[in-house]
C-alpha cells in the first residue's frame, strides 16, 4: 500500500469529500478514486460510505484510520531524518489556545522563520479535549497550553511561565469584598477552558455559594469578543493578563490580580516523537523567548 493512497485517504477524511480532496492534492478526481480502491482491495471491504453528496467512514475506515494517522507520521520522520545533514526542513505543527496563538507565539514565529526560513510551520486552534490523541497519532508535533500543572502517561509537558490572571471591569471592583459580585453579569469562556473554572471559583469564593442559581451570564469562544463587551460595560471576566495588557495600558480596562491562581504555559509533546531538527529548533527558539516571559510575570506577582 503506497504512503500516497494514505495520504488520500487522510485527506478525504480530513476535507470530507473526494472532490475537495483532489482540488487540494492536485489530483484528477480519477485518481482520488484510484487511490481508495486499492486501499479498499487491500484491506477487503469499502472504508467509505457516500451518501448523496457526503462521505462518511465504514467501520473498516474508522478502525483504519488512526493506522494511516501512524503511519504517515513516521513517514514524516523518515523524511525529516533524510534531511538531518541539510538545512532544517520539513512541516512543523504546532497547535495552541488562542490567547497564546495571538499574544505569545507571534515573535517566536518570526524569530523561528529567520532562522529556519525552509521549514513548513501550519498552526491550529488548541482542542483541549483531543490534546493527548493527537500528539500520540502525529497530528500535532507540539501543542502549548494554559492550564495547571498537568501530567498525563505518554506526553512530556514542561512548564514555561506562570501566566497572571486577572478579573477585568469597566469599573472599579473590591474583588475581595464579599458579596462585591452579587449584581454583575460573568462573561464566561467556553466549558473546559481553564479560565472559566478559574472564574467559577473567584465566583463562588466571592458570593460564598457552591452552586450559585441566579447568576446571569453569557459564554464566548473569543477573548476578543469577551473583551469589547467588557470595554462596554457588559460584565466582567477572567483572563490571562497577557491578553488584556494593552486596553490595561491604555487605561480602557481595569484589570484586578487573582491571587493564587496556578496556571501556567506548558509546551507538550510525545514522549516518543523523534526531535527532528525543525523541532529542535523551535524549541530552542522557545527557550530564548521563556526568560523574557518570566520576567514580565515576576514584575505582575
Amino acid at each position: 500500500m503506497e504512503i500516497r493512497y494514505l495520504k488520500t485517504f487522510k485527506t478525504i477524511v480530513d476535507l470530507g469529500g473526494f472532490t475537495k480532496a483532489a482540488d487540494y492534492l492536485g489530483y484528477a478526481q480519477s485518481t482520488v478514486t484510484f487511490h481508495i480502491k486499492s486501499i479498499e482491495e487491500e484491506v477487503g471491504s469499502p472504508v467509505f460510505d457516500r451518501i448523496g453528496k457526503k462521505v462518511f467512514l465504514t467501520e473498516t475506515g474508522r478502525l483504519l484510520l488512526p493506522h494511516v494517522q501512524k503511519m504517515l507520521a513516521v513517514y514524516k520522520d523518515i523524511r525529516e531524518v533524510a534531511s538531518c545533514g541539510e538545512e532544517a526542513r520539513g512541516e512543523l505543527v504546532i497547535s495552541a489556545p488562542e490567547a497564546l496563538l495571538i499574544y505569545r507565539l507571534p515573535p517566536v514565529i518570526k524569530k523561528f522563520k529567520d532562522h529556519y526560513p525552509l521549514v513548513d510551520l501550519k498552526l491550529k486552534h488548541l482542542n483541549p479535549p483531543a490534546l493527548k490523541s493527537e500528539l500520540i497519532q502525529g497530528e500535532v508535533d507540539l501543542a502549548f497550553i494554559i492550564d495547571e500543572e498537568r501530567e498525563e502517561e505518554g506526553i512530556y509537558f514542561e512548564k514555561l511561565v506562570k501566566e497572571p490572571m486577572v478579573l477585568i471591569s469597566h469599573d472599579p471592583i473590591s474583588l475581595h469584598e464579599k458579596g462585591s459580585l452579587e449584581n454583575q453579569v460573568f462573561l464566561f469562556t467556553e466549558k473546559g477552558c481553564s479560565y472559566r473554572a478559574l472564574f467559577e471559583k473567584v465566583i463562588s469564593h466571592n458570593l460564598s455559594r457552591e452552586k450559585p442559581e441566579d447568576l446571569k451570564g453569557m459564554e464566548f469562544w473569543s477573548i476578543d469578543a469577551l473583551k469589547e463587551c467588557v470595554l462596554y460595560d457588559l460584565g466582567i471576566g477572567v483572563l490571562p493578563y497577557i491578553t488584556v495588557k494593552r486596553e490595561v495600558d491604555q487605561s480602557n480596562l481595569l484589570a484586578h490580580p487573582i491571587k493564587g491562581s496556578a496556571l501556567f504555559t506548558q509546551l507538550a509533546y510525545h514522549e516518543d516523537k523523534w526531535i527532528s531538527p525543525a523541532l529542535r529548533g523551535f524549541l530552542d527558539v522557545i527557550g530564548t523567548c521563556k526568560e523574557g516571559w518570566e520576567r514580565e510575570a515576576e514584575r505582575l506577582s
